[in-house]
This record gives C-alpha cells, sequence and structure tokens, in this order.
C-alpha cells in the first residue's frame, strides 16, 4: 500500500512537472491607454411659475361699541336677512391677525426671491432678463386663470339635481367644493 501510495505520488509531481513545462509562455495582454475627457454638461432642471399673486376679499369691518350697538345690530340684521352673527376681536387680537398677514407677505416675498436665485444660479434665464422672465410668468398666470374661470362657469351651467333629492354626501361635497373656489 506504501508502494503504490509513494508510486502515484510521484506520477502527479511528474505529470504536473511535464504538463506546466510544455505550456508555451504568454506575454500578458496589454492593456490600452486610458484617456481622462472632461465635458460639462449642464443639466436640465425644471423651473415652476411663480405661485398666482394672492387675491384677496374685500371684507366689511364693523366697529362696535356701547353707543352703537344697537344700530350695527339692525344693520346687521338688515344685510344678513334677519340673522344676527357677529364674529368680533379685542384690539390684542386684531394686533396679532395684522402680524400673521406681514408674516405671510414676508414668506411669499422670501421664496419668490429663492426662486429668482436658482434661476440665476442654475443659468435658466440666459436668454431672457428678469423683467423678461416675470411678464412670461404674468401672462402663463394670467392664461391658467381664464382657463379656470372658463371650467367654473361651464360648471354652473351644468343642470343640478333638486335640493330635495340630493343626499346630504352630494350637499358636504358641494359645500367643500364652493368654499374651495371662493378661497381661490
Amino acid at each position: 500500500m506504501k508502494k503504490l501510495l509513494t508510486t502515484s505520488l510521484l506520477s502527479l509531481t511528474l505529470i504536473s512537472t511535464i504538463g506546466c513545462s510544455s505550456v508555451s509562455k504568454r506575454e500578458p495582454r496589454q492593456i490600452p491607454e486610458v484617456k481622462v475627457i472632461t465635458e460639462e454638461v449642464r443639466a436640465e432642471i425644471y423651473h415652476p411659475p411663480l405661485p398666482q399673486e394672492i387675491r384677496l376679499e374685500d371684507i366689511r369691518w364693523v366697529v362696535i361699541t356701547k353707543d352703537n350697538l344697537e344700530e350695527q345690530i339692525a344693520d346687521v340684521e338688515k344685510m344678513l336677512d334677519g340673522d344676527f352673527v357677529i364674529f368680533g376681536m379685542v384690539p390684542t387680537d386684531y394686533e396679532n391677525f395684522a402680524w400673521n398677514i406681514q408674516e405671510i407677505r414676508r414668506f411669499v416675498r422670501q421664496q419668490k426671491e429663492i426662486i429668482m436665485y436658482y434661476r440665476e444660479a442654475t443659468d435658466a434665464g440666459k436668454n431672457d432678463e428678469k423683467s423678461e422672465w416675470l411678464e412670461k410668468n404674468t401672462k402663463m398666470q394670467e392664461k391658467k386663470s381664464s382657463s379656470d374661470q372658463a371650467q367654473t362657469s361651464q360648471e354652473k351651467n351644468k343642470p343640478t339635481e333638486s335640493p330635495e333629492s340630493e343626499s346630504i354626501l352630494g350637499k358636504v361635497g358641494n359645500f367643500f367644493t364652493n368654499s374651495q373656489s371662493k378661497d381661490n
């Protein structure tokens, strides 16, 4: 058994030595020279239009004092066809209300400045000046506003169900739709 093992080990060593020496030497593959070319490629960035201007509805402010309480109640009942409802604010709450409006204006102005900064930083306005872009934006907003008004007028001309046959869900949906359209 020992003789068999020695013979097989010697045979394997001899075969591997002869096999490796019979293989011709290959030259290593030449690696091509790497050329680095740098090109500046501008990324296309979407620039959304500025938000539409805020259009606020007129508000009628009524100042009620001890002296004009009865007169103001009569005026409000006349405006509301007999219902009397008043929402009031004390002077400090009115100051807070005015402060909130100023904060909204500040926020909108800052957002506009950020948009203008990114337009200039990304060279989006290469072909037009700031005033030209603002004019284009105004025209886009007017076009959108007119299409929104046309859609609203089409919805008003649609026949509606009678109030008695309309479900409570329909009434609630109409309430929210109407209140949202007034906000815009």
